[in-house]
C-alpha cells in the first residue's frame, strides 16, 4: 500500500529508534528494506541455487550496513545522548540471549563447557572480539563489525557531534588503507573485510539523500526508483543470461538511495505485514540460524530432503523462519527491549530526584561551594 508522505515531513527530527521522523513517522521503505535483506540472508542459507547454479543473499548483509551507515548519521543529527549505550542495549542482550538458546538447543552439554576451548570461543564471540572463525551463533560475525563501526561513530560523536559521520568515515578510511599498505596485521585486515566499505557508503547516502532529496522531482524520482530496485534484484535471476557486471557490487547502494528517494517523493510502503517483517528482522537473522542448525540435523537423521534440493523445502524453511523470527519479535525481544527502556526510565527518574535534592539542600549546597 503506497501513501502519500511530503518531503517537509521527512525532515523532521529524530526522536526514537529505528526509523521514527518527528513524533511518530517512520522511514518504512528502508524498515522493509531490513525484512528484505533478512529474508535474503535466509535464503542464502538453504544453500537453495537458482538458475546457473546461482548462489545469492539477494544483497542482504551488504544492505544492512548501508542502512546502518545512514541510519546512525541520521539518528544523531540533532541529539547523540547516550549513543553508545543505546546501541549496546540495542544489540547486545538479544544476541546474548539468541548465542546462549543454540547452545542449549543445539550443543551437548555440560561436556562442552566444561573446555576451556570453548568457554574461551563463547567469550570471545559474545564480546564481538576479532577472530578467525565464526562466533558461537555464526551469522554473529556481521556484529562483530557493527559492533566496531558504533565504537568508531561513538568516538567520532565525543570529538565532535555535527562532524562525526566525516571523522567515523576517515578513520574507517584510514584502516583500510593502512591494510592495503600492509601494516596493522591481524586488526587492520579484519576491520578491511570488503563489507566494511558499505558503511562509508552509507554515510555517502545519507549525504546525497539529505542534500538532494527536496530538489528531486516527484514522478521521475519514483518512476527511477522503482525501476532501480527491480533491476538490482532482478540481477539475482537472470545470472545465466546477463554478464556479471561490476555495477552489482554498487547495487546495495543503489537499492537503499532509491529507497530513501522514494520516500522522500511520497511513494512509501506501509503495507504491515511488509513493516511488521521489518520490524522483526533482527530476530530473523538471528534465529534463523539455530532453526536450521537444528532442522538440518533432523532432516540427516531422517535422511529427508534438505531445502537446497527442493523448491517447496526451500520455500516451507524460509516461511517457518520468518514465523520464528516474528513471534521471538513480538514475545521475547520487544518486551526485553521494553524492559531495558522502562528501567532506564526509572534510573533517569532516581537521578533527577537525587538531583533536585542535592541542590535544594543547603549543607549540601554549602559543601559544593567549599569544594568550589
Amino acid at each position: 500500500m503506497l501513501s502519500g508522505v511530503g518531503a517537509e515531513s521527512l525532515r523532521s527530527n529524530v526522536v526514537a529508534w529505528p526509523f521514527f521522523l518527528g513524533p511518530s513517522k517512520m522511514l518504512f521503505n528502508l524498515q522493509i528494506l531490513r525484512g528484505i535483506a533478512a529474508v535474503g540472508v535466509v535464503f542464502y542459507h538453504t544453500d537453495f541455487r537458482l538458475a546457473g547454479d546461482h548462489h545469492t543473499e539477494f544483497f542482504g548483509v551488504s544492505t544492512f550496513f548501508v542502512i546502518s551507515g545512514f541510519i546512525m548519521c541520521w539518528i544523531t543529527r540533532d541529539n547523540a545522548d547516550n549513543f553508545l549505550r543505546k546501541r549496546i542495549e540495542r544489540i547486545v542482550p538479544f544476541y546474548w540471549l539468541c548465542t546462549f538458546a543454540l547452545i542449549l538447543l543445539t550443543f551437548k552439554l555440560p561436556l562442552d563447557l566444561m573446555s576451556w576451548q570453548f568457554v574461551a570461543y563463547l567469550t570471545r564471540s559474545l564480546l564481538f572480539l576479532p577472530a578467525t572463525d565464526f562466533p558461537v551463533l555464526h551469522v554473529g560475525w556481521t556484529l562483530n563489525f557493527e559492533m566496531y563501526f558504533y565504537l568508531v561513530f561513538a568516538g567520532a560523536l565525543w570529538i565532535n557531534q555535527r562532524f562525526a559521520p566525516l571523522i567515523a568515515a576517515t578513520f574507517i578510511y584510514g584502516v583500510l588503507l593502512l591494510d592495503a599498505a600492509g601494516i596493522g596485521g591481524f586488526l587492520t585486515h579484519y576491520y578491511s573485510h570488503d563489507y566494511i566499505h558499505y558503511f562509508l557508503y552509507g554515510i555517502a547516502v545519507y549525504y546525497a539523500w539529505a542534500t538532494f532529496s527536496r530538489f528531486a522531482p516527484r514522478w521521475p524520482t519514483i518512476i527511477t526508483g522503482i525501476a532501480a530496485i527491480v533491476i538490482c534484484y532482478g540481477s539475482q535471476f537472470a545470472k545465466p543470461w546477463a554478464p556479471d557486471f561490476a555495477l552489482l557490487t554498487y547495487a546495495p547502494i543503489i537499492i537503499v538511495a532509491s529507497a530513501l528517494f522514494l520516500e522522500s517523493s511520497g511513494a512509501v510502503v506501509t503495507f504491515r505485514p511488509l513493516v511488521l517483517i521489518g520490524d522483526a528482522s533482527y530476530a530473523i537473522y538471528l534465529t534463523h540460524s539455530i532453526f536450521f542448525t537444528m532442522a538440518a540435523s533432523h532432516a540427516i537423521r531422517k535422511n529427508d530432503i534438505l531445502p537446497k534440493d527442493s523448491i517447496e523445502v526451500m520455500l516451507s524453511w524460509v516461511v517457518v523462519s520468518i514465523a520464528i523470527g516474528v513471534c521471538v519479535h513480538l514475545y521475547i525481544e520487544k518486551p526485553l527491549l521494553r524492559r531495558i527502556r522502562d528501567r532506564n526510565l526509572i534510573k533517569n527518574r532516581e537521578n533527577m530526584a537525587t538531583s533536585s535534592e542535592s541542590s535544594i539542600n543547603p549543607a549540601t549546597t554549602e559543601v559544593d561551594s567549599a569544594a568550589s
